[in-house]
């Protein structure tokens, strides 16, 4: 399992990550690998009708090729 060492350096950081079709998710980095980010205590951003955020139940797993960008608040 290949591990960024520029993303183990920000585990437990607070993350939004935008995908590629435009969804976006804030949540705590949990883990990653070279395929998956697992974010914790996540929730989806707008995504309500009145655009307001989701909560998540459990873990999000993100895949990297579905990531188009991520930032620290």
């Amino acid at each position: 399992m290949s591990r960024s060492r520029v993303l183990n350096s920000r585990l437990r950081d607070q993350f939004l990550v935008t995908t590629k079709d435009g969804a976006a998710f804030s949540g705590l980095l949990y883990s990653h690998d070279d395929k998956a980010l697992v974010l914790r205590n996540a929730e989806a951003i707008g995504a309500n009708e009145d655009k307001t955020n989701v909560p998540l139940d459990g873990e999000i797993i993100v895949l990297l090729s579905d990531v188009a960008y991520m930032q620290r608040p």
